[in-house]
């Protein structure tokens, strides 16, 4: 018998990576800082654009992806609420 409540299942989601060292190795083999902040990015299925992603933004992105994965984030979080 199932005593502990049911959780919500997850839609897919990438694998996580360390991206700290991911990005320590990239710039260890060479790369600059916005190379390996970029190819980081991408790695993790952010898109690949002409902006230069910085670490920071990297992993922001991917903690507000993960918020709104698993329902702790919607689409009106953040709105301005219509005062009654």
């Amino acid at each position: 018998m199932r005593t502990s409540p049911r959780r919500r299942a997850a839609g897919p989601t990438a694998p996580a990576l360390a991206t700290r060292p991911l990005y320590r190795l990239l710039q260890m083999k060479g790369m600059t800082p916005a190379e390996a902040a970029n190819l980081t990015a991408f790695m993790c299925g952010l898109p690949a654009t002409s902006h230069d992603w910085s670490l920071k933004q990297v992993n922001q992105l991917l903690f507000l992806r993960q918020m709104q994965q698993t329902g702790r984030f919607g689409r009106t979080d953040g709105k301005p609420k219509l005062a009654n």
